[in-house]
């Protein structure tokens, strides 16, 4: 799968831009076209023109990383929820900040964050640690200190993991991948051991298509103290296991995903990313859906939705 364009929202605020760094970087990784969206509920008075201030920040971001940066313009849409899904419905990879507003005007939706995730048609990074590039001795910035050093990958036995598993892989090819399996309550030892054999084969293969020597390995929640202690005490938390196996591991990038057939499908995952998103420090990558495989970049659009507008570029 992929990535051919990358979506990021900013608002201009200090954690909106390192989201678009570290969009950039992705960007030029995968020579995608990035697009940029100001995305805010309510606009900061200080922007007079939030438009032309994302067109300088796109040509910025052109001439540093040698890529193409296109400023997406949504006169129709006002909050961020809405840009976010009207930019995403185009792209394979939606980037953005952790948000916790809530638009009191729709008060069931909840906060933007949490409606991105559980309705987003591409996989979303939650960016909430600045990229560190490192100038090398002729004063040139690399990107190559920028890229994620190690990544989490809640994984089950269900093929729907093993595609998580991938696109997460090809993300950044040089990041080394922790295969995480979760102690869930409902599962029992014998389907544990069956899981943790299909990790295997999972590992072994992404090994064989990986031509560089990555660094592979599969972890369970026997790997951290207190998950071991919430085990013997009853807990089964996988949210919370996955939390205290990043502490452990020092990955800077924790990635989950999970089939959505059905609003509940929806809203657990949307939820469970949420909370981690709090628990963490780290960038989480929400896999609800995954892109398509495409010869030419999808163009923007709205599921036809009824009384919506349509956006043609």
């Amino acid at each position: 799968m992929r990535i051919q364009t990358i979506a990021a929202l900013t608002d201009f605020s200090t954690q909106a831009e390192q989201a678009l760094d570290r969009a950039a970087l992705l960007a030029a990784e995968h020579q995608a076209v990035l697009w940029l969206v100001y995305a805010a509920d309510e606009q900061d008075p200080r922007f007079v023109s939030p438009q032309a201030r994302l067109e300088q920040r796109a040509r910025q971001l052109a001439r540093r990383h040698g890529i193409d940066v296109v400023a997406r313009e949504f006169d129709g849409y006002q909050g961020l929820a809405e840009r976010a899904m009207a930019v995403a419905s185009g792209a394979d990879l939606l980037v953005l900040d952790r948000r916790d507003d809530r638009q009191w005007s729709k008060p069931w939706r909840g906060a933007a964050l949490a409606h991105c995730l559980r309705h987003s048609p591409c996989p979303v990074l939650i960016v909430q640690q600045a990229p560190g590039p490192l100038e090398d001795a002729a004063g040139a910035t690399s990107s190559a200190s920028s890229a994620y050093a190690r990544m989490l990958v809640a994984v089950d036995g269900t093929q729907r993991a093993r595609d998580v598993l991938h696109f997460a892989a090809g993300l950044q090819r040089s990041t080394a991948v922790d295969l995480f399996q979760a102690r869930d309550a409902g599962i029992s030892g014998v389907k544990e051991e069956q899981e943790f054999e299909v990790l295997e084969r999972m590992r072994d293969e992404l090994k064989r298509e990986t031509a560089e020597q990555r660094r592979l390995r599969i972890k369970d929640a026997d790997d951290a103290r207190r998950n071991r202690v919430d085990s013997q005490n009853g807990t089964r938390d996988v949210t919370r296991q996955i939390m205290v196996q990043q502490q452990r591991s020092g990955a800077d990038l924790i990635v989950v995903g999970a089939t959505r057939n059905h609003w509940i499908d929806n809203w657990a995952l949307g939820t469970r990313a949420t909370r981690l998103s709090t628990m963490v420090s780290c960038d989480v990558l929400v896999c609800g859906q995954l892109p398509q495989e495409r010869e030419r970049p999808r163009p923007i659009e709205l599921s036809g939705r009824k009384g919506w507008l349509q956006f043609r570029f």
